[in-house]
């Protein structure tokens, strides 16, 4: 009987090892194939199942580290391949079943083959009946020809660094808090002409209405010197958006207030959706 008992210690701790041999190997893939299909059913509806991650990491806090994340974001103008350099956690992710917040870190979100480092920046979310959502990126990694794909038509060779932040907060039974505060400074860069033709509707009888006019229709790249864009929610139905440019050729400074109605149950994909960043 003695024996037998330990004949079966024996095979019980050969096959753990054995397993142990096995699967330790194997288990950083195993990690990496979880992760992106978690983030895949989350993110279905925006990425369509094309999020692929490069490594994945966790240590013994459970705190998770995700680096070369790549993806086909859906927009109104197709298809935008993006990438992330890392997104990585601050806390635990024990918490989250705790119901408590977990602050993260993510670096490099850019369009693929793009020469810039990318927006950065840091959120927070937390679950359960006190859940909430905060997140604070930074453009100042960013230029304008990162942001062709959001109207090909009217931004293509559009060039000039972008700097300014983006802060929205979401908690539950709490109106949201979106502000937007992007420039690029001077000595600006160039636009097509064309892209100015959306604001005429907007704008007044006179001769700022007139000059836009003149050059908007044309098929060539003009030259900008600062433009400032700015916007936020005054209230949780109503984004409020503020365009200024100066355009030193036409010695024109464009000014444009506009105020959307958006929906307070959805704000964040609202928001997003009115700047063409989801389809």
């Amino acid at each position: 009987m003695k024996k037998n008992l330990l004949s079966i210690s024996f095979i019980f701790i050969f096959s753990v090892l054995a397993l142990a041999l096995w699967g330790i190997p194997r288990l950083p893939e195993f990690e990496r194939a979880l992760t992106e299909r978690l983030m895949n059913d989350s993110a279905r509806e925006h990425f369509d199942g094309s999020l692929r991650v490069e490594k994945v990491y966790f240590d013994r806090h459970l705190k998770i580290r995700i680096t070369g994340i790549t993806g086909n974001l859906k927009t109104r103008q197709g298809s935008v391949p993006l990438r992330i350099s890392s997104v990585g956690s601050q806390d635990s992710l024990f918490l989250l079943a705790l119901q408590k917040p977990v602050r993260f870190i993510f670096e490099g979100i850019r369009p693929q083959g793009t020469s810039r480092a990318g927006i950065s920046g840091h959120f927070l979310f937390q679950t359960g009946p006190a859940g909430r959502f905060e997140l604070f990126a930074d453009f100042g990694a960013t230029g304008l020809e990162d942001w062709q794909w959001l109207d090909p038509q009217n931004l293509a060779g559009a060039t000039g660094t972008t700097q300014g932040s983006l802060t929205f907060r979401q908690a539950a039974g709490q109106e949201p808090l979106f502000n937007l505060d992007l420039e690029a400074p001077e000595p600006g860069g160039n636009i097509q002409a064309r892209f100015f033709d959306i604001f005429l509707p907007y704008l007044p009888a006179g001769v700022q209405k007139e000059k836009i006019q003149k050059f908007s229709k044309s098929q060539k790249l003009i030259g900008y010197k600062k433009a400032v864009l700015q916007a936020s929610l005054p209230q949780s139905d109503q984004l409020k958006i503020l365009l200024q440019i100066f355009i030193p050729d036409y010695n024109l400074k464009l000014t444009l207030n506009a105020l959307i109605k958006t929906d307070q149950k959805d704000a964040f994909s609202q928001i997003a959706r009115l700047m063409g960043l989801i389809a």
